[in-house]
């Protein structure tokens, strides 16, 4: 029964640990967290791992309490293992869900740079001959600015309106919007 209390105590001390850490430092990062971003549209981060480590704390901390509560009751070892990793999938399980659930109602502000193409803009760095630009636009309910080209190389003054018909590199390319070709240009 000890072997199970202490598997217990010391998942539970984890999971307490990461709160006061997290509340103090802001240390609030799981395992694999970091990443590098290379703008690819489908680098998608899809929420809480399995094997994140809050996660695996639960696990052990139901394990353990799971293994003293059936040793309690004379079970055998292996008995209380089997009951010990039952209560831990089951814990393990609600705690993931509920991570599922919180990432899933968290907003985001990144703006994929395909979709931009074929919206309106306004120019507010004027765009020099064969230079580059600012543009600014809302999407997605966020004003952003982005680096621009002009489409024909030409310049585009301050204040223009222009559609955005694709990207180079991390740049829009713009056209003014009255000689924005119909579909998007890369």
């Amino acid at each position: 029964m000890l072997i199970y209390g202490t598997i217990a105590a010391v998942g539970f001390l984890f999971l307490l640990l990461m709160l006061l850490v997290g509340e103090i430092f802001g240390g609030d990062h799981e395992l694999g967290g970091h990443d590098v971003s290379v703008e690819h549209g489908d680098a998608d981060h899809g929420g809480p791992g399995i094997f994140s480590t809050r996660i695996m704390a639960a696990f052990l901390t139901a394990f353990g309490v799971g293994g003293v509560v059936a040793r309690y009751n004379n079970l055998s070892h292996p008995a209380a293992s089997g009951v010990g990793v039952a209560a831990g999938i089951v814990l393990s399980t609600i705690v993931y869900q509920f991570a599922k659930f919180l990432y899933s109602q968290q907003a985001s502000s990144d703006v994929r740079m395909t979709g931009l193409i074929g919206r309106s803009a306004e120019v507010s760095v004027a765009i020099p001959d064969g230079g580059v630009g600012q543009i600014a636009l809302t999407f997605g309910g966020e004003r952003s600015e982005h680096i621009a080209r002009s489409a024909d190389g030409g310049a585009v003054f301050r204040g223009a309106e222009v559609v955005i018909t694709g990207l180079r590199g991390d740049a829009v390319v713009v056209a003014p919007a009255s000689k924005a070709p119909k579909g998007g240009a890369q």
